[in-house]
């Protein structure tokens, strides 16, 4: 891997290990088979000592994702940070993400959390009805998700959910929400739009009609969502993200600000200036050192980027200057875009500042298209 330009990198692992495969999930993951798991540690060592080598700089923030890094149990969520500590020299990075599904979370890795420095828990959670978790194939019921929740937040600082919204046949989990905020002391939120991956379970059930297609479903429970966790003390700071005051998820923004970063493990992806690579998405594939696909990106295609991410950054915008300067001077048709979705409504400008409004956020992907070259 060459290429890197930035002083600092977010370091991504991805753990493929899950117990089962939920109906809806797109991302690589895999059951275990036996021996996998030392095999996927060892290999994970070498592909991290063999880019440490190769990295100059320092490595700003951690996020472990799967799959389920901790469906493996406590030792396996222990290796994994001594390899992050390899790269934590002379400087420790600022946050330190793990993911965990409810069902897999136990007191011995909680504490062992717990001594880390700026580390962060997000919870798989998804949905907040018994029948809507079935509905989505997840393997974890209420009751496991109120002990997780019990379990992290009687002893982590920063503890965040993820949630599902536009669920097909499901009213909206709102209510359920509000009670979920007033039991626990969560930090951060993350509520993303079901979206239909190929060659899914999902997927297959909406093609035979036996599921409605959600991308049918209105913003509604979005709007909500957020109306809820705003009036409970969240910044709605992206679009599919809520945090309390300085808890922003520090890795995500490095993507949505278009920084570099570093990923390792089967299926993960490395972006360093206009080279991107991606490690196959396969466990045997990448255990056998399968060389990565390599994609260098055009200045367009990075102006682009750039251009949808900071959108996506709802409070922040598109600096219009930050663009030029990156970019080089825009081309007319560029301003006109821009110019008629303040028009329409979709966009506000704000000093030399691009925002989404409301009505743009119902729409947004079409809004950020329109404004690419």
């Amino acid at each position: 891997m060459t290429g890197f330009v930035a002083d600092s990198a977010g370091l991504y692992l991805h753990v493929p290990f899950c117990l089962s495969k939920c109906d809806y999930c797109g991302f690589y993951s895999t059951p275990p088979q036996a021996g996998d798991i030392d095999r996927y540690l060892a290999r994970l060592a070498e592909e991290s000592a063999a880019t440490r080598a190769r990295w100059p700089a320092a490595i700003s923030t951690v996020f472990v994702g799967g799959g389920n890094p901790t469906a493996s149990g406590f030792l396996v969520v222990r290796r994994l940070v001594e390899i992050i500590q390899t790269w934590c020299s002379p400087t420790p990075p600022l946050e330190i993400t793990f993911e965990t599904n409810p069902e897999t979370l136990t007191a011995e890795t909680v504490d062992f959390l717990a001594s880390l420095p700026g580390v962060r828990l997000s919870i798989g959670v998804q949905r907040l009805d018994d029948a809507e978790l079935a509905l989505l194939g997840r393997h974890a019921r209420l009751d496991s998700v109120h002990r997780a929740l019990d379990l992290a937040c009687s002893r982590l600082k920063n503890v965040g959910i993820d949630l599902i919204l536009g669920v097909p046949g499901c009213p909206s989990l709102t209510a359920a929400l509000g009670g979920l905020l007033q039991r626990f002391g969560l930090q951060h939120v993350s509520a993303y739009f079901l979206t239909v991956e190929e060659n899914t379970p999902m997927q297959k059930r909406i093609e035979a009609g036996l599921l409605p297609d959600p991308a049918e479903i209105g913003p509604e429970e979005m709007f909500a969502v957020r109306d809820l966790l705003v009036s409970n003390g969240f910044e709605h700071y992206e679009i599919s993200n809520y945090a309390r005051p300085g808890r922003r998820c520090l890795h995500n923004l490095n993507y949505w600000q278009a920084g570099d970063y570093i990923g390792l493990g089967p299926s993960a992806v490395s972006c360093c200036g206009n080279r991107r690579s991606a490690n196959p998405p396969d466990l045997q594939r990448w255990l056998h050192a399968e060389p990565q696909e390599v994609e260098m990106l055009s200045d367009t295609d990075r102006r682009n980027e750039f251009l949808m991410l900071n959108l996506r950054l709802l409070n922040d915008g598109l600096a219009l200057p930050a663009l030029a300067a990156r970019f080089g001077p825009q081309p007319p048709e560029f301003e006109h875009a821009w110019l008629r979705q303040v028009s329409a409504g979709n966009l506000k400008q704000v000093g030399d500042r691009l925002l989404l409004t409301d009505q743009g956020l119902a729409v947004a992907d079409q809004v950020l298209a329109s404004m690419f070259i």
